[in-house]
Parts: C-alpha cells; structure tokens; sequence
C-alpha cells in the first residue's frame, strides 16, 4: 500500500498512476528562457566557464561555478550571491589572490586545488550540507576531482569561502566532469553522482556511442569527413557516458559506486545536475546534459553557425569536437538509483549564433532557485541557470536564467477530448487536497475519491494555481477518509495536472 501522508506528489514518474486505467498522458514541459543572469566577464573568468550549481543559504541564493580563458587556464571556482535569485552579484571574498589583489569573488584557485592533491583545478561542486548532525565547522562541503580520471575528494569548510581538505572519496571514474554530491533529509545520506563510462552492449547504434579519442581519430576519414566502422581491433575502444551512485552515512565512508539505472543505454550523459526537489525532497530530479555524436560532417554542418570553427577542431586532429552537439534532458528518482528518463529535450540548445549549437550547450545549474514571477501577484516560479557560449572563439560566457512552473517539469495532459487520470491505491493524512492544475476558460477538471463503495466527487475545477484548494459536494469527504486506502480519479478536458497533496 502506498502512504503520501502530507507529502507533495508530483507527477514526474508513474509512481502513483495507474497507467492501465489512465488515458492522461504525460507532458514534458520546457523552461523559458528569460535572459542573462550575468556574464563571465571579469578577467578571471572567460569563455570556459561552466559546472554551476545554486542554492540557498544563511539567508541569499549562492551560485558556485567554474571559470576560465582557456583550456590551459589558470581556473578558479568562483561563488556569485542573490537576494531574488534574478539579480546577481560578484563579492570580493578576498580570498584568493588574482594578479596581485585579493578583490575578486573567487573561492580555490590552482595552487590552492594543488595543496589537497590535485594536479590541476577542473571542477569543484559546492553544496550547504543540511544534516542536522553536520558540525557547523563543516556545514559547506565540496567534491573536487584530482586530475580527469585520477580520483574525487571531498572539502569542507564554516563560509563557503575557506576550505580545507576532507578526504578521498573513490579513484573509480572518469571525473572530467561535474562531479556532486548532497545530504537527502528523506534518506537520511549522502549521495554523490559522478561521470564514469561504459562499453555499450548490441543494442546501442553506432551513431550513439563514442570511442576513446586515439581510436576516434584513427576512424576518422578526412577525405569522406566521417567516422569508418569500427574493426573488431576496435571494438574494445567503444565507450558510452555514463553517470554513477554511490553514498555515505557520513561524508567519509562510500559505498562501492554502481550505474544509476534507466529505461535503456541508448543515451550518453555528460554533467548530471541531480539534486532532491525542493517542493517533494523524496523525489530526486536532474538534467543530465545529452551528448550526441553524429559521425560524418553533412550539408547541414555547412549552414549550421559556427562553421570555421568546427572545421578548425576536426583540422586539428579532434574530430568529434567539431560533430558533438549536447542538449539537456529531464529524469527523476525515488531511491536515488533507478531513474525515470524523458528523451524529449527538457533544454534544447538556443537560436542559433556563432556561439551555440556546440559540444556544451544546455549545462544547467544543480539545483533550483524560487524566483517571484514577473506577473505580479502570481505565484513563485523555479529558476534555473544555464551555460551559454561555451569555448566561443572571443568573448565569454553566459550565465542565462530560465524559469519553470512549481511542480512543472512533466504534468497529466488533456486535450480537447476529455482524458482520465487514475491513481493507484493510496493513503493519506489530511482534510483538504491540493493540486497543481492549469486548465483554458472552458477546460476543467472534476475529482473523485473512491473507498471502497463509497464516492465523492468535487465541484468543477478550473484555473491556473499551482496549489489549488479543491471543493467536494460532500465538504467532510476529505477528511473522513483520511487514512484509509483510496483512489483519486481526475477527469481533465484541456487541462494540465501537475502535482496533489493532502493537508489539515
């Protein structure tokens, strides 16, 4: 029997949906794009900049992120401060010396990175440690890798802004990624997912896996501008992407690291961004970055943007940088290993220009930001940051904030013709429910609580409120049944529901 008790249950997943009954089908909804939160443009930043998360502490939105000019540095972790999370800031920390002042919002720098073993800085992930047994000394941790493929280890520190060196945390990947980790209050742990990869099994088309970059070359044909077939010499350099799990009690014993589960291996992921959702801590969600490689340079490569400098990476011997082009999708989780993945892009890459349509577009942010709507009175949207004009020839990056619905990555969808939402067997703890509902003037919505032989059914329901009261006939229904095990029927014309809850 399922028990929701109070909790929030978004309808991401088919946990609670019957889906033999249902005839509400599910929609992936997209963020909006709404601008520029800020530019990379201080002279420590520059155009490789990426790896951000956010999220809120001791009062402000903190965003963490890695910058840099070029490929062969120097890269500095950098931290930018919101009161709104619109409206961005840069402190000086006065933490980290840049040529000669310490007046810049940097956190670790490469020597700094160097003194905790690690041969160069290429990612370090931030996060507020929420486990009420965490010493206050500690309260900020970070995950660092050491150098590419070499190992991850874990930073503390009391502000956010010193650190010092934890421990080692494994030496099993392919870190060159962004590597994280959080404290699930739901769980009671940590968890930590990082990048590793895989030899793809018989299923997964050549067109969608990779190889190691020496064996990429060797297939790589200039004449005909694409990769031969693999010989069966190369078959062991095939590889997928891939994203791992492991957790911890307390931040320094890991569990061996397993593969997160999905529906196939038909997809490669690159950076993760899973984090627990905010508004339903039980369900963990994430915007894994899709990489796909196309394997020959076709008509559409020549009238794509940024031409020239896809040619110049495949001229220099880096074919698959020139082909790759990475886009960002959506997938949830109830145990942290087993996830429900949409293969429609959740973030597809911008309108084209010189700068996108490259191997790292769509690298959201980890984490979620309640932002006010710019519809006054409204309710709050989600905030999410996303990199834009990464390894742009001149210039910098962008940090760009969309915004999404409450709830509102995958809804029950109806449209003209009236469609049935069902859920499984329930119980909950509670005399009032609550949905998620957006409905047209003349779409609605009608709910039926069954129990048994008896049922009661609510008023017509229409609007747009991401926690809308709902009205029965019967005004104690709700109440009566709480506790026993129930069903809930939705019936929707042009309507979309997102989420319910049960409350006092």
């Amino acid at each position: 029997m399922i028990s929701i008790g109070k909790r929030r249950e978004i309808f991401c997943d088919s946990f609670i949906i019957n889906e033999e009954i249902s005839t509400a089908k599910a929609r992936l909804h997209n963020p909006v794009r709404r601008g520029v939160a800020f530019p990379c443009d201080e002279p420590w930043e520059g155009n490789i900049s990426t790896y951000a998360n956010v999220f809120f502490a001791e009062g402000k939105w903190l965003l963490y992120y890695r910058t840099a000019r070029s490929f062969s540095g120097p890269f500095y972790i950098c931290r930018a401060e919101s009161e709104d999370g619109i409206v961005w800031n840069k402190p000086a920390l006065g933490a980290i010396e840049i040529n000669g002042s310490t007046d810049n919002n940097a956190v670790i720098d490469q020597p700094l990175a160097r003194s905790f073993g690690a041969k160069h800085l290429n990612d370090c992930y931030v996060f507020y440690d929420e486990n009420p047994d965490c010493p206050k000394k500690e309260r900020y941790k970070a995950v660092m890798s050491t150098a590419g493929d070499e190992s991850l280890i874990s930073l503390v520190s009391a502000d956010g802004i010193h650190f010092s060196y934890f421990g080692m945390m494994t030496d099993f990947g392919a870190f060159d990624s962004q590597n994280l980790a959080f404290y699930s209050k739901e769980h009671k742990k940590y968890f930590c997912y990082y990048r590793y990869e895989h030899k793809p099994d018989s299923t997964v088309a050549f067109e969608e896996y990779s190889f190691y970059q020496d064996t990429a070359n060797k297939l790589w044909d200039e004449k005909a501008m694409s990769t031969r077939q693999p010989s069966p010499e190369d078959e062991a350099a095939k590889m997928m992407r891939d994203i791992r799990v492991m957790e911890s009690e307390d931040f320094i014993h890991w569990t061996e690291s397993q593969l997160i589960k999905t529906k196939d291996e038909r997809v490669q992921f690159y950076t993760n961004a899973i984090s627990p959702y905010p508004r339903a801590p039980h369900i963990f969600i994430g915007f894994p970055v899709r990489y796909y490689e196309r394997k020959a340079w076709t008509p559409n490569y020549d009238e794509l943007c940024g031409r020239d400098a896809r040619l110049d990476r495949i001229i220099n011997g880096y074919a698959r940088g020139g082909l790759v082009i990475t886009d960002g999708l959506f997938m949830c989780s109830r145990d942290g290993y087993s996830f429900e993945r949409y293969d429609e892009a959740f973030l597809r890459p911008p309108a084209e220009h010189p700068y996108s349509w490259m191997y790292g577009d769509c690298y959201a942010a980890a984490g979620l930001a309640e932002t006010p709507s710019d519809i006054p009175l409204s309710d709050p949207e989600y905030s999410l940051y996303v990199v834009e004009n990464y390894r742009a020839a001149t210039g910098y990056n962008l940090i760009v904030r969309y915004t999404i619905r409450l709830d509102g990555f995958v809804s029950r969808h109806a449209d003209a013709d009236e469609a049935l939402l069902v859920t499984k067997e329930f119980t909950y703890d509670g005399s009032i429910l609550y949905a998620n509902i957006a409905t047209s003037a003349k779409g609605h919505a009608y709910f039926t609580i069954k129990c048994g032989e008896e049922e009661y059914t609510s008023y017509e329901v229409f609007g747009n409120s991401v926690d809308k009261k709902i009205h029965f006939h019967d005004e104690e229904a709700v109440a009566r049944l709480s506790g026993r095990p129930v069903t809930l029927e939705v019936r929707l014309m042009d309507a979309d529901i997102y989420a319910i809850r049960f409350d006092q």
